[in-house]
């Protein structure tokens, strides 16, 4: 009788854990919240705005994401800021993509974005120049540690200065080193 009672508690327990995994599907899409900026993985500066996405899921339930962004207009000009990290040890971000179309993806005029430079190295990141209608920009990206087929994360610049100011090499030297994760 006690192992009857027994093996009736084991599949009722079973049946419940089985339905509470069914019951939560992942999450598969990006859902972008304001956040405070101390809250944020990116390192921000004053005035700048800050946003995060849920952690999604990929197909498959292999690897879950996340996506951070800080952007906004300084004396510098405007700043964009993008962070897309694993928050698993499954998952992996692969670079597929050239340094001007990651660019493009994620910069929010990326579709104006134009005449792009050839891709320079500074540091640990790939940077170009290009214009978005009259202004001239910079933008970089930077990568973390090699995992699998990619990397753990991908990290993104942007920065335009206010019209009728170009950029230095030193100012986006200046800018890549000041854009840093928490």
């Amino acid at each position: 009788m006690r192992a009857v009672a027994r093996r009736s508690s084991f599949l009722s327990c079973l049946a419940v854990s089985v339905a509470w995994a069914t019951a939560a599907p992942a999450q598969t899409t990006y859902k972008w919240s304001d956040i405070d900026c101390g809250q944020s993985r990116i390192a921000s500066w004053p005035g700048l705005k800050c946003e995060a996405t849920n952690v999604v899921t990929a197909e498959g339930n292999v690897g879950s994401f996340r996506r951070w962004s800080t952007y906004g207009h300084t004396s510098e000009g405007y700043n964009q800021i993008f962070l897309w990290e694993v928050q698993d040890s499954f998952g992996f971000i692969n670079t597929s993509e050239t340094t001007a179309d990651f660019l493009k993806w994620f910069y929010a005029n990326g579709k104006a974005a134009t005449r792009f430079s050839p891709v320079a190295r500074f540091q640990n990141a790939d940077y170009s120049t290009f214009r978005d209608g009259n202004y001239v920009c910079a933008g970089f990206r930077r990568t973390g540690e090699q995992r699998r087929g990619g990397y753990s994360w991908i990290l993104g610049g942007i920065l335009c200065p206010p019209l009728g100011r170009s950029l230095t090499n030193d100012q986006v030297a200046q800018f890549m080193d000041r854009v840093r994760l928490h």
